[in-house]
């Protein structure tokens, strides 16, 4: 038990900026009340992570399918997890290290974001946010 908690204390240390980011996330959306994704909110266009709640969601009611449709790179997260966990093992390490399987991950990232805004925009999930903030500001100029 003691290892479990040191362990979930090491997590907490060695990820508190990105954790401290998601809560910031959650209180700004929660008290804008706002719907989107926050870079949807700010720029309009969807980034390549939207869809990701609606996919969790739908494994959650085992809709492979519908979670697949929603983002691809739902598969992915399992992966992440157990990497997160298993970050002092040597195969772990070595695969963050390599900088070939990063550009592998970002440029699948990248060809995967770009199919889905051309088969799928600007339908959900991919659609555009037309009251978004860049948008409201260049409003001012015109």
């Amino acid at each position: 038990m003691k290892k479990a908690i040191h362990n979930i204390m090491d997590f907490l240390y060695d990820f508190n900026i990105p954790i401290c980011l998601f809560g910031l996330y959650v209180l700004l959306t929660h008290t804008m009340n706002i719907e989107n994704c926050l870079v949807q909110w700010i720029i309009g266009y969807p980034c390549p992570g939207c869809g990701m709640t609606r996919a969790v969601l739908s494994i959650g009611r085992l809709d492979f399918r519908q979670a697949f449709l929603y983002n691809p790179f739902v598969f992915f997260l399992p992966f992440i997890g157990l990497a997160i966990a298993f970050k002092h093992t040597k195969v772990v390490k070595f695969i963050m290290r390599n900088k070939w399987i990063s550009i592998a991950v970002i440029l699948s990232i990248l060809v995967g974001y770009i199919v889905r805004m051309i088969y799928i925009y600007p339908n959900e999930p991919m659609d555009y946010f037309e009251h978004n903030l860049i948008a409201f500001i260049f409003s001012w100029f015109n």
